[in-house]
């Protein structure tokens, strides 16, 4: 039996580092060996501690930032070969959105094109710096092996993601089932995986009947969690509100699928009764911006009337987190919100909540640089030319690093992208796959 090999240890300095807790060194350095932080901070200090004659690699970012591996709370992996599609039918409303563009693509997904989507949606994660996915996943004519398809190339990209299958209604009693069957299923396989972990999956209230969330309410754990979109718009709201409930949150914690591992997307259309439900259940809304600029659905407040945790995701729009922090920030200030406001929140958001919830699913402290956590870094190509300090890191990712592409990735000390070559992928067969499979999607799509 062969031995396995390990990766030297690793040197990563020449340039700023921010640690993902507000701490920013000018001229930082991360020091890793088998898989973890060993030490980080001034790259003095760093060098200082090395034990001497150690056998090592050295990583020289020649000015480059260095941030932790970035966390994506709300994506979706099968939206990546819809760009240029156009909806079949009136799109006058959100549900128009959804019934008329979305809900035709996922019926038109098989398995090859699954693994595609969430494969070019991979290359464009790990461009961006991103270590840590929570997908949320819908293909109604291809439910069971979806979510293992997913993660088999999630593995091979070498990232971590939380999977899920939306359960719904909407294409009748049978999905629903297989639904509910797939996430269960997949949960339960991928309950000791490190890197993989499955979350129950449901598409949003107002396409689940009473007798539905009844069914999923007795498979509910509170240590798997769930992942919805919630009061995403008013008829989200307004179909609750028929039932006699306050709102979409409201009959959520009536079926008892609350707790500290659910995802609540977007969570516009909220009361401030709901709000004081979620904190008291410690779940989580995740701001989509980009998306809920594109379906005009309302803004989320910053900040919330309520102590409730909020994180940050891009739901499908794309895959780069720094993008998604940048828009919000720009959605914030068009509708009068004082920077002072949107600095004390925005970044908590984006570093502090997504990293605390995503510990959560997953060991070695994620989107935090620190001794003991896992070595996941990205190297960003950003060269700063005016002062980088933790006074204004953020407006340097707004006003400058927000279109920068990692030059680097590194996960539990595994460099899997380095100087726009992929480790783990092979970017130029995805690429040429994907393009002839999206033309047969397109088919499947308009011929419905």
């Amino acid at each position: 039996m062969e031995e396995e090999v390990k990766n030297k240890p690793i040197v990563i300095y020449g340039g700023p580092l921010f640690d993902g807790k507000g701490n920013v060194y000018k001229e930082g350095a991360i020091y890793v060996s088998e898989e973890k932080i060993k030490f980080v901070g001034n790259e003095e200090d760093v060098f200082s501690r090395i034990p001497k004659n150690t056998d090592m690699e050295f990583y020289d970012t020649q000015g480059k930032v260095i941030f932790p591996g970035l966390i994506n709370l709300h994506h979706h992996f099968y939206s990546a070969l819809s760009k240029g599609l156009s909806p079949i039918g009136q799109v006058t409303n959100f549900y128009e959105r959804l019934s008329n563009f979305w809900w035709k693509l996922d019926k038109a997904l098989d398995g090859e094109t699954i693994q595609l989507s969430a494969l070019i949606t991979l290359l464009d994660c790990i461009k961006s710096g991103v270590t840590t996915v929570f997908d949320h996943h819908a293909s109604p004519l291809n439910v069971k092996g979806s979510l293992e398809n997913i993660a088999s190339v999630v593995k091979r990209a070498g990232i971590q993601a939380a999977l899920c299958y939306e359960v719904s209604d909407r294409d009748g009693n049978d999905v629903f089932t297989r639904g509910l069957e797939e996430n269960l299923n997949f949960v339960e396989s991928h309950k000791d995986d490190e890197n993989i972990r499955g979350i129950l999956g449901l598409h949003a209230n107002f396409t689940l009947s009473e007798d539905s969330l009844k069914e999923i309410s007795c498979h509910f754990d509170p240590e798997v969690g769930i992942h919805i979109h919630c009061g995403e718009d008013v008829i989200d709201a307004e179909y609750c509100k028929d039932l006699g409930y306050e709102g979409p949150v409201d009959r959520l914690n009536y079926y008892n699928l609350l707790s500290r591992k659910s995802i609540l997307a977007h969570g516009i259309h909220l009361s401030r009764k709901e709000l004081k439900i979620l904190e008291k259940a410690k779940a989580i809304i995740v701001h989509n911006p980009e998306s809920n600029m594109n379906n005009n659905v309302g803004r989320l407040d910053i900040p919330l009337p309520e102590n409730v945790s909020v994180g940050l995701g891009t739901d499908g729009m794309s895959s780069n987190m720094l993008q998604t922090f940048r828009s919000a920030y720009l959605l914030h200030r068009q509708a009068g919100v004082d920077e002072k406001t949107i600095f004390k929140n925005l970044p908590d958001y984006l570093f502090k909540n997504n990293s605390l919830f995503a510990s959560q699913f997953f060991p070695g402290k994620p989107g935090i640089l620190e001794q003991g956590s896992n070595a996941d870094i990205s190297v960003f190509n950003y060269i700063p030319v005016t002062p980088f300090h933790s006074g204004n890191l953020y407006g340097h990712i707004i006003f400058g690093m927000y279109n920068a592409q990692a030059s680097m990735v590194m996960t539990k000390g595994q460099i899997i992208y380095n100087d726009g070559a992929f480790l783990t992928l092979d970017e130029e067969l995805i690429r040429s796959e994907a393009k002839k499979a999206s033309e047969r999607l397109w088919k499947k799509y308009v011929n419905q």
